[in-house]
């Protein structure tokens, strides 16, 4: 058994996850900027067999855009997204393009299965308007929590318990937000709200995550020494051991695999 994860890009300009077992290829997010990138991003995960799905947490244009779609579409990758966001998906990016070709398969609270991975949706706090969620994906005994995009955690807490890996947001430091200040960081999760999430979650888990990482830092207000800075500081207040490995993903390029089993 083996399962590994690898962050193609992920900030406010764009975002493409990928988690992958050994017969099977998830693809979380495919905000990439066009059709040359889109291929030269997801022609490596193909070389070992087939993607199963690329998952939408949401259709803002940072995880999905036309230019992905019809990438995708040419390569017959099914795409998971809300099922509240079908016609926001066709308004914004289908640019009087058909798609006839394209598969989309809406879905909703409930879990459903890809290949080998069960894939747990759960609804995050995000933009008005625009449904937003994060995962669970179970494969065998591990689960993998991805989650960005939302600005409180209080009511999603649960999901990150005993998780084995976690993809979290952890968009923006306080002083440059107040340097470089943008009324939709409201909707996105800064760095001392991350920290306190991992701090809760160490505090409540039975067993703990061995690695977890930053990610959708903002291109402006964050970099990864802050974010992790912030994280392993409220650790040492709250007189707590990092019980995992700490990292945060490259914002435009593509960050190392990592094995989770």
């Amino acid at each position: 058994m083996a399962l590994y994860f690898q962050s193609l890009c992920s900030s406010s300009s764009g975002n493409c996850l990928t988690l992958w077992s050994e017969t099977t290829r998830l693809v979380i997010d495919c905000g990439l900027a066009s059709m040359k990138r889109t291929r030269l991003a997801l022609h490596p995960l193909t070389e070992q067999g087939p993607i199963d799905s690329v998952l939408l947490t949401h259709v803002h244009s940072d995880h999905i855009s036309y230019y992905p779609l019809r990438v995708l579409e040419a390569m017959g990758i099914p795409v998971h997204l809300p099922a509240d966001c079908i016609d926001l998906l066709k308004a914004r990016h289908f640019n009087g393009y058909g798609f006839k070709h394209l598969g989309l398969h809406p879905y909703s609270n409930q879990a459903f299965t890809v290949g080998d991975f069960q894939v747990r949706p759960f609804e995050v706090s995000h933009y008005p308007g625009f449904p937003t969620f994060g995962f669970e994906v179970l494969y065998q005994d591990v689960k993998a929590i991805i989650a960005t995009d939302f600005y409180q955690w209080d009511n999603i807490f649960d999901h990150f318990i005993d998780a084995d890996f976690i993809f979290v947001e952890s968009n923006h430091d306080m002083d440059l937000l107040r340097q470089y200040y943008n009324p939709n960081s409201r909707y996105h999760l800064p760095n001392p709200r991350t920290a306190e999430l991992l701090v809760n979650l160490i505090k409540a888990g039975r067993t703990m995550p061995r690695i977890i990482m930053l990610g959708h830092l903002s291109n402006q207000r964050n970099t990864p020494r802050l974010a992790i800075e912030e994280t392993a500081t409220a650790f040492k207040h709250a007189g707590l051991h990092m019980p995992f490995a700490l990292e945060a993903a490259p914002l435009r390029q593509a960050g190392k695999p990592v094995r989770i089993a």
